[in-house]
């Protein structure tokens, strides 16, 4: 198991991945509740406004945990999506990522995980894997053009009542 000493602040050309602050609460369940993140990015449901308080803490506790690979994604300022680590297994490490829509296809999400993978492997792990919905294609262009490969692995996970296909993709450092 590799002991995580991540960059606190990670940036792009135009990009900061970072800590998330409480001031962010709105902008985080703009995407959170957003209906088309819930569809291929695994969102709890919030059944009153303790819920959401509790989630927002736990979500900046795990931001500014150095043993954690979890960051907000930030775009002038204000707060667009996440990008986390989803599992973590020695040398390896699987990430996940979400944005609010009105983001898609600008090329964000592949510059927020181009620079995730890179501080992952300067960190030292051998791998970083991530998958995606089978019916989020866009998801899996992402991580080709990070230079991930589909990998021999598949999982259907069950989401929102229903049973979600998996396609994994990995790169490794060489």
């Amino acid at each position: 198991m590799i002991m995580l000493k991540r960059n606190a602040i990670l940036t792009t050309r135009n990009l900061i991945l970072k800590p998330i602050e409480y001031c962010d609460k709105n902008e985080v369940f703009s995407v959170f509740e957003n209906a088309l993140v819930a569809k291929t990015y695994m969102v709890p449901v919030f059944k009153d406004e303790e819920a959401r308080e509790k989630f927002l803490l736990r979500l900046i506790e795990n931001t500014q945990k150095v043993e954690r690979f979890c960051y907000g994604i930030y775009l002038n300022k204000t707060f667009i999506g996440l990008l986390n680590d989803v599992e973590v297994k020695d040398d390896e490490v699987e990430v996940g990522y979400c944005l609010h829509p009105k983001f898609w296809n600008k090329g964000y999400t592949t510059e927020a995980l181009k620079v995730a993978i890179d501080e992952l492997f300067a960190i030292g792990y051998k791998t970083v894997m991530a998958a995606h919905f089978i019916e989020n294609p866009a998801s899996g262009r992402v991580m080709q053009k990070c230079g991930m490969s589909k990998i021999d692995k598949t999982e259907v996970i069950e989401y929102q009542g229903s049973k979600h296909p998996c396609i994994y993709y990995a790169i490794t450092n060489k």
